[in-house]
């Protein structure tokens, strides 16, 4: 088949060759059931749920014939007959996790007992033989955003039988009010620090959307907590009659410190028969003594429309919704605590145009005093031409050049940079949407650099294939940044490896037969080299910082090959990868690490995604690394071997 991709450093559309497959392939790689697989506090407590309802249910003589609902792998229906189960019938809508599911179960001993259908549970109208234990794992962030409210409801309804067991049995939400000006960095609108106050932008709830992201990573300092954690929902996963899609209802939060409400962090917690003795909790380590970490389940993050402030002894009132597959919460008054509140959407396009990410990026570019004295040196009186997308630098270069031409493509971003520019009456600015629409001759092309359509961190050399549309159309023009340079360091990740690293054996069942699929899918769909926010994963630096390549962004591109040895210590799992692009001399702007290893807890940048490369444990012995990356200057392309 053919399939059309995007070169993200060239901006070219190009058509691809791909096996028929293809999509399967990248659905699987992307799932990452790997990481879930080896959550072993997972399966422990499913494990112990089931053995707990099976048994009470065997102590009343009474056949076990569970449902397995969204099986992927088999793991929880070969549990269920490890416990005790009679029968299993397994169900999975993903065709070739449910060929891998048959696939491993064909090689148990429970070959005959496990039944496998390659359908979704909510198109199944009937069962012959109706089974009376449920075993589901449909879960995400939110508790509820693959479906878990109808999956449960209607299964209960059409596939079981009355009194059926449900494992896990019942959730809880929990929600708690931080103040943290880390996570308001990723949804306030960027404002120029050196004007005064007020939003360039219309006033917005930004969007219900959550914000999912390792919370446990947020460093001492970064967050205040202003009350205890507060029950906002409840499920009962074994009664229909109360399972509903459409819920909203007033939260009463009694506030134990003064502050202000940057965000509203959330995590559940499952009751596995309904004991509460078998608890898988989401909670952030910094509350949770038991904590578990976990890449397939984070906590999430929530936004309230509306800028609050509490003080202590007071109550913090919310009205918290959710519907099939989300939730969201607003601060209210009495008189509105009978008040249906609808889900919030972006009014002032940033917050549904960008990502979490990109909103940090804004703000941390638009607070740097680095950044500000390197427009200051090369800007000033200057013709300005800015080029990237989704960026406000040449808002930010319009205090200190003569005129500045901002080159965005995208015509969203170029409605809000609109606003920006009327805003702070930014005369000398003209938005376009080419360079060939620049009726004057610039003396300067800058950038950040940073294009939406960027993946992995050397994406950004885009702006090196900008800098020749630009040379070819004004021969003298002046480059800045001049240079950028990919940088690599070496890595213990604690628990950041477990996304791209093979099962093989877990619970005593053999799983091979996934990892044949799963690292044949990462094969055929992802680069050599991941991309991870890094920020939120906890490790060691291993090495010296390597310098991998340098690039003269004012010289034209030419294929060029780096090859080096790079010594692994004991322990090295990953390889870490980022760009760094030169301000001014000696002064280099960094997207990966912001501080030495021993200055802070997080010594990454927020704001973009850095590369990773995860060490195979066949490699992780040898001394040396042989690191190889080729240039392909005409497309642009990396092409990266590590052995």
């Amino acid at each position: 088949m053919f399939i059309e991709k995007v070169n993200t450093v060239t901006g070219a559309r190009e058509w691809t060759v791909a096996d028929e497959d293809y999509d399967l392939a990248q659905e699987i790689s992307c799932s990452r059931f790997g990481d879930m697989i080896l959550d072993y506090d997972r399966n422990e407590k499913f494990l112990l749920g089931l053995r707990s309802v099976i048994r009470k249910l065997k102590a009343q003589d009474t056949a076990v014939h569970v449902l397995d609902i969204g099986t992927g792998t088999g793991l929880l229906s070969l549990i269920a007959m490890n416990e005790g189960a009679d029968k299993v019938t397994a169900i999975e809508v993903f065709t070739p996790m449910a060929r891998c599911a048959k696939k491993i179960v064909k090689n148990s001993v429970w070959k005959d007992k496990i039944q496998i259908i390659a359908e979704r549970s909510t198109d199944l109208e009937h069962l012959d033989d109706k089974p009376n234990v449920i075993v589901a794992e449909v879960f995400d962030t939110e508790l509820i955003g693959e479906g878990a409210l109808r999956t449960f409801k209607e299964a209960l309804q059409k596939l079981t039988k009355p009194n059926t067991r449900v494992v896990p049995s019942r959730a809880k939400v929990f929600i708690l009010p931080l103040e943290s000006s880390v996570l308001d960095e990723f949804t306030k609108v960027p404002v120029l620090p050196s004007h005064p106050s007020g939003s360039p932008l219309p006033t917005c709830p930004g969007t219900a959307s959550v914000f999912d992201c390792q919370v446990s990573q947020l460093g001492k300092g970064q967050f205040r907590a202003l009350s205890s954690p507060t029950l906002a929902f409840e499920f009962d996963f074994e009664d229909a009659s109360k399972i509903h899609y459409d819920e909203s209802h007033r939260i009463e939060i009694p506030v134990k410190s003064t502050g202000r409400v940057d965000a509203i962090v959330m995590w559940w917690e499952l009751d596995m028969d309904g004991t509460g003795e078998h608890i898988i909790d989401m909670a952030p380590k910094w509350m949770n003594n038991d904590y578990q970490w976990r890449d397939h389940w984070m906590q999430a993050v929530y936004y309230l429309p509306n800028e609050c402030h509490v003080r202590a002894g007071q109550s913090l009132n919310l009205q918290g919704s959710h519907d099939e597959f989300s939730f969201w919460f607003e601060e209210i008054s009495d008189s509105q605590s009978n008040q249906n509140f609808s889900r919030p959407y972006c009014r002032c396009l940033l917050h549904s145009m960008l990502s979490k990410h990109s909103v940090f990026r804004i703000n941390s570019v638009m607070q740097d005093r680095k950044v500000d004295e390197w427009l200051h040196k090369t800007c000033s009186n200057q013709i300005v031409a800015c080029v990237g997308e989704g960026s406000l630098l040449g808002v930010q270069a319009a205090k200190h050049a003569q005129k500045v031409f901002i080159v965005e493509k995208n015509e969203h971003f170029r409605l809000i940079m609109s606003q920006y520019k009327r805003h702070y009456e930014l005369e000398n600015i003209e938005i376009l949407d080419d360079l060939e629409s620049i009726k004057e001759s610039p003396s300067l092309l800058i950038s950040e650099p940073f294009y939406l359509s960027s993946w992995a961190p050397w994406d950004n050399l885009h702006f090196w294939f900008d800098t020749l549309h630009a040379r070819s159309l004004w021969p003298n023009i002046q480059i800045s940044p001049p240079k950028g340079r990919l940088m690599a360091v070496c890595m213990h990740f604690d628990d950041l490896w477990k996304i791209a690293s093979p099962v093989g054996v877990v619970n005593d069942f053999d799983l091979s037969a996934f990892d044949e699929i799963s690292q044949k899918a990462r094969e055929a769909t992802e680069a050599v080299i991941d991309s991870q926010p890094l920020w939120e994963y906890s490790g060691s630096i291993l090495s010296q910082i390597h310098k991998i390549a340098d690039f003269d962004l004012t010289r034209e591109p030419t294929n060029f090959q780096t090859d080096l040895n790079i010594p692994l210590k004991s322990g090295t799992n990953g390889i870490a990868f980022w760009m760094e692009w030169e301000l001014n001399d000696k002064t280099w702007f960094s997207t990966g690490l912001r501080k030495s290893a021993d200055e802070g807890e997080s010594v990454w940048w927020k704001g973009v995604k850095q590369g990773v490369y995860f060490v195979p444990k066949s490699l992780q012995t040898q001394e040396n690394l042989s690191f190889s990356m080729h240039f392909l200057a005409e497309k642009c392309e990396f092409v990266f071997q590590l052995c």
